[in-house]
């Protein structure tokens, strides 16, 4: 059907199902066998923020949208006003147009035309793929235009352990998050900015042996993951009796954001986690920190993979 999330088109396979949204190309729910793995999206009306959205050329936030590259000074419109950011990149927005529709796959692509701010132009695909190993979102990006682009990529689905559909306030509570991430960003807590990375030991952000969330509020990026020989690193959100969902990155992902969903008081809030895999932490495009230069022609691709901690 369609509404303000565009049309919304449903996949399956392997005990799985999923419903995707052409705008933002965003994940709409994924049902596993326990029920469901990510916050759904109601359908009738406009996303909440970036809920399940693919987030590029940037994700997270770049300080004052300005920065320079290859000898120029470019500069962004602020999305974040308030805190003089320009945050999650360009497409959060955007409908995609529908490439292929099969029973366990959709395929979507976006044309990124330059810009005031970014005055490059990027072909990006977006295949989503449902086997009995669960969902998989590939995103591959190509630099169409003359001249070199930067970027960096992610997505922000809202994980949910419980197979509920992440509607229940501080659901979370109890729930427990494992990261094998080594390092995390110290951020200003006015702009959500960086200043500086540190080791995850002795803080309350080592999730590498797993941690209950509790009442802690959580807004950090994650770095430096223990990898498996083939460069992919899992995380997982489980109950106390086990269920969950695991979140697979392949080797081009280095970070994760992990966000409570933290609400102003009388608001409902922490009902799902978002785990977010990234390709670069916030202010990349200042920092260079992990980004991608995509030079005229060069193409780049990164997949990640979320499934049912149970296996049918």
């Amino acid at each position: 059907m369609s509404g303000p999330q565009g049309t919304i088109r449903t996949i399956s396979a392997g005990g799985y199902s999923a419903e995707i949204a052409e705008v933002g190309a965003s994940l709409v729910s994924l049902r596993g066998f326990r029920g469901h793995l990510v916050r759904r999206t109601p359908p009738e009306g406009l996303r909440p923020g970036c809920n399940g959205a693919i987030l590029a050329p940037w994700p997270n936030r770049l300080r004052d949208g300005r920065y320079d590259f290859d000898g120029e000074t470019h500069q962004l419109p602020l999305t974040e006003p308030e805190r003089s950011n320009a945050a999650h990149g360009l497409v959060l927005w955007e409908r995609w147009d529908v490439v292929a529709h099969r029973p366990h796959e959709l395929v979507m692509s976006l044309d990124l035309v330059p810009q005031p701010g970014y005055p490059f132009s990027l072909s990006l695909e977006v295949v989503y793929s449902l086997s009995a190993s669960g969902l998989e979102c590939r995103v591959t990006s190509t630099n169409t235009g003359k001249r070199p682009a930067p970027y960096a990529v992610a997505g922000h689905p809202y994980l949910v352990a419980d197979g509920a559909d992440g509607s229940v306030p501080d659901a979370i509570d109890d729930w427990t998050l494992t990261i094998p991430a080594s390092s995390y960003v110290e951020a200003d807590p006015v702009r959500l900015l960086p200043r500086g990375i540190h080791p995850v030991e002795g803080t309350a952000y080592d999730f590498r042996a797993g941690r209950r969330l509790g009442r802690e509020p959580y807004d950090v990026a994650l770095g430096d993951p223990e990898r498996s020989p083939d460069g992919r690193f899992a995380c997982t959100l489980s109950t106390a009796s086990g269920d969950g969902v695991l979140l697979e990155c392949d080797a081009e992902a280095s970070w994760i954001q992990v966000y409570t969903d933290d609400q102003p008081p009388g608001e409902a809030g922490r009902r799902a986690v978002a785990v977010e895999p990234m390709t670069a932490p916030a202010d990349s495009f200042r920092s260079g920190r992990d980004l991608v230069t995509l030079d005229s022609g060069q193409r780049h691709s990164v997949a990640w993979r979320i499934r049912d901690l149970r296996t049918g």
